[in-house]
């Protein structure tokens, strides 16, 4: 069984942005996981990828969201909640983004919220009457260790995007400030209070959009308030944004509690690299080790949405190979019954166990043939693997004890050069302009409207 976790030491760390429906399968029986043919080595526990007791493989590593649950404690087993706190870290989700959607799980929760949809006085007066925020810092410090403060995020408001259908869309964007600011204050003030003081510990939410001055404006609001890091939403996660943010940071002196900086929904491999190139050049500007990490639903949303799996990219010095190819599994009778065999990647440590064939199933409800949940799970379990091993093997490749720059493109190679040079000599808007052309490869302008 490999277990990743220990190759991630001095790289940027990826989290798969885990869902409570996966969580919840990875607890179960034997029994419980499908009326028909299993493996008779497998149990649904080995899809727990934060237990090294897992006979696939683990990575003690993972993002879950306070979004997804409607109350603040669970009252039902999960691999997340369950898990042995030692040597694993789950960075908490504050359910910012499913706020924004109106994807509120709590119904009186999301009675109150819709209640003053319309009237942006009303909601700024009653915000904390609706015990979001509350029930919110209650879960991410029971089962967190690190996690985003509250925001309400920017991109909701008609301000900027005058289609918005959110429940907080009426919010002038000083008013989406302003009670994002109290959020801070409140977590401040009420962090571990139920948990004698031992909490989670917190990051710091950046935001900003295409609305000039906003970012400054959030910024400017937010800075004074210390947490244990910093977690950067919305554009201010694009590269030159953060590497801006980040200097400013340094500058001002703003990094002597930080210990982790998250970037939100970001995937393997050119990141992979990228932000190992930043957490390393970071670290020694601030003159101590700050760790960064970054997340993506990728693996969950192909395996659900697309029904397809992940396959290992070749990377080579073409740019282009650096992405993360996938293909839709066949689903049909034929597969199900395994008239015609369908492998799954030889990399994958499912593969010993399992096939297609397997994750096709066609009795009960899938009679015809398609993925039921155990599938639906194998194919996840698969493609965070994926994603895991391809990060580990860009970063191998740029910064490994036996690095190969063969394989590396000539611009990603300049781009790690760049960022050194940056946090080295200060980080002036004179080296940004004079590498625009390096930084438009990863970081293109805004395509401007017709």
């Amino acid at each position: 069984m490999a277990d990743l976790t220990d190759r991630y030491d001095s790289y940027a760390v990826y989290l798969p942005s885990l869902q409570q429906h996966y969580a919840e399968f990875a607890t179960r029986d034997r029994s419980d996981a499908r009326q028909g043919r299993i493996p008779r080595n497998f149990r649904p526990k080995d899809l727990d990828f934060l237990s090294s007791d897992s006979r696939l493989w683990s990575c003690k590593y993972a993002l879950y969201s306070s979004g997804q649950f409607e109350k603040a404690f669970v009252t039902t087993d999960d691999m997340v909640i369950n898990r042995k706190r030692e040597g694993v870290i789950v960075v908490g989700d504050s359910g910012g983004y499913q706020l924004g959607k109106g994807a509120i799980k709590n119904k009186r929760e999301k009675e109150a919220i819709y209640r003053y949809q319309d009237s942006p006085q009303e909601f700024y007066q009653n915000w904390f009457t609706t015990g979001y925020r509350e029930r919110v810092l209650n879960w991410l410090d029971a089962y967190t260790d690190y996690a985003m403060t509250l925001d309400l995020p920017l991109w909701a408001s008609i301000e900027e995007d005058p289609k918005s259908t959110s429940p907080i869309r009426n919010l002038s964007i000083k008013q989406l400030i302003d009670l994002s600011v109290d959020n801070l204050r409140y977590f401040q003030e009420n962090r571990g209070r139920n948990f004698g003081g031992e909490g989670t510990k917190f990051l710091n939410v950046v935001q900003d959009i295409k609305q000039e001055g906003a970012g400054e404006l959030w910024y400017d609001a937010v800075k004074d308030f210390e947490f244990e890091g910093w977690a950067f939403g919305g554009t201010s996660s694009l590269l030159r944004n953060m590497l801006r943010r980040l200097r400013t940071l340094l500058d001002e002196d703003r990094l002597k509690r930080t210990e982790i900086i998250h970037l939100l929904a970001k995937s393997p491999p050119i990141q992979s690299v990228i932000y190992t190139a930043i957490q390393k050049a970071v670290s020694k500007a601030a003159g101590r080790a700050i760790r960064i990490t970054y997340d993506s639903s990728s693996p969950h949303q192909a395996a659900g949405q697309a029904r397809a799996i992940f396959h290992k990219p070749e990377l080579t010095n073409n740019l282009r190979t650096w992405r993360m190819p996938s293909r839709a599994i066949p689903q049909n009778m034929q597969v199900a019954r395994g008239n015609v065999r369908v492998d799954l990647p030889e990399f994958s440590p499912l593969a010993d166990l399992f096939s297609v064939n397997d994750i096709v199933f066609h009795k009960q409800t899938n009679r015809f043939g398609r993925v039921d949940n155990l599938g639906e799970h194998l194919m996840t379990n698969h493609n965070i693997y994926t994603f895991h091993a391809t990060a580990l093997e860009a970063c191998d490749l740029v910064f490994g004890e036996k690095p190969d720059t063969s394989r590396v493109p000539s611009v990603l190679q300049e781009l790690v050069h760049f960022v050194n040079v940056f946090f080295e000599n200060g980080g002036s808007e004179q080296l940004i302009a004079d590498n625009v052309k390096l930084l438009d490869v990863f970081d293109p302008p805004e395509n401007p409207k017709k």
